[in-house]
């Protein structure tokens, strides 16, 4: 596959995700099949048990549209990603009240405050180590829109984590979320090798996390919690382990977990794209089964397998059809620019 139709997969997979998983959100493993007498796999409209309830069948929420804004406002900077860059495409992603009002997640809601409240174009200097709200806390919202630091440098791991740090600061600057982030962002460069494998990518997204810990301890905070790394190896244990399929997607949901936390939702997604890997649309399907934050993990999964789904997929091309006019986005152009930048900078990130 051609490096526009991997990048095309990677965007129409996550936003596909984001709004398929919109409908499901909240509920658990066992309420998604209870509520909707079966595993989800088509988009339906959100009702009162998901922070979705408005959209309609197909819309995005904040998942998706923060990967479009980041996108947006990277390809308007060249292609080069830098903090100021990033802020700017959250800030404008915040003057949408579509999306902020309903969706913004605490951290991401915690560091926009702080930038729109500051005359100054950086954060004060801490007098404590993690004295900062938005700083401390680590929610997967670093995780979920972060797959353009990885189409910016493809197959270049140490760049696709470089820009994930620099994009993660902006919002989330603790080592957690820089390891989830990270993680991803690795894998989604990996991806875009021109004969890479889903193992492939898993191999450099499980290099990323912990490269990601390691550079975050210096050059951010280092925050308490369960460690990336280590419950991506809890995981791929439950993944290996004996039983079903759904008896396994229902263990990573109860034991690994697919909630808010950073090592909760990528360990999650690693552990289902681990069940999946001859079939990544199935494993964004099951991402949006696998309950809680699912609109997220669901979009975290779409980003990491979405170079290998077949653009010609009659299941996807109607998804992807679908998501594009429920949200008025033009994914196929955004590819477009992006892989103009791509192939002028000679394949690597600026």
């Amino acid at each position: 596959m051609s490096l526009n139709t991997k990048i095309q997969g990677i965007l129409g997979m996550a936003a596909i995700g984001d709004a398929m998983g919109a409908a499901t959100e909240n509920l658990s493993f066992e309420q998604i099949r209870t509520h909707f007498g079966q595993p989800v796999s088509e988009f339906k409209k959100p009702d009162k048990t998901a922070f979705a309830l408005g959209n309609e069948a197909g819309q995005v929420t904040d998942d998706f549209s923060q990967i479009y804004f980041l996108s947006k406002a990277i390809l308007e900077n060249d292609g080069v990603i830098d903090k100021e860059t990033v802020k700017k495409a959250i800030l404008a992603w915040s003057n949408v009240p579509w999306y902020f009002d309903r969706f913004a997640g605490p951290t991401t809601r915690g560091a926009i405050k702080m930038y729109k409240d500051s005359k100054e174009s950086e954060p004060a200097p801490l007098p404590g180590a993690v004295t900062v709200d938005y700083a401390s806390k680590a929610t997967n919202g670093s995780a979920m829109k972060i797959a353009p630091a990885g189409i910016l440098n493809p197959n270049d791991l140490e760049g696709a984590i470089d820009a994930a740090i620099i994009v993660t600061q902006v919002t989330h600057d603790n080592s957690l979320a820089i390891s989830g982030a990270c993680a991803v962002s690795a894998a989604v460069s990996a991806s875009l090798a021109p004969h890479a494998t889903v193992d492939e990518a898993l191999s450099a997204g499980f290099y990323g996390a912990i490269r990601g810990e390691t550079k975050a301890k210096i050059v951010s905070r280092e925050v308490a919690g369960p460690s990336v790394v280590e419950r991506i190896k809890l995981a791929y244990s439950i993944a290996d382990g004996h039983g079903t399929k759904e008896e396994k997607l229902r263990k990573l949901s109860q034991v690994v977990g697919s909630g808010l936390h950073i090592s909760e939702a990528v360990p999650s997604a690693f552990g289902i794209i681990a069940l999946n890997k001859e079939n990544p649309l199935q494993a964004v399907i099951d991402a949006v089964n696998i309950g809680y934050d699912t609109d997220t993990i669901a979009a975290i999964v779409g980003s990491m397998v979405g170079a290998f789904v077949d653009l010609n997929n009659e299941k996807f091309a109607s998804l992807y059809e679908t998501v594009q006019k429920a949200n008025d986005f033009d994914i196929v152009e955004l590819a477009n620019l992006l892989t103009n930048v791509v192939q002028e900078s000679g394949g690597k990130g600026r």
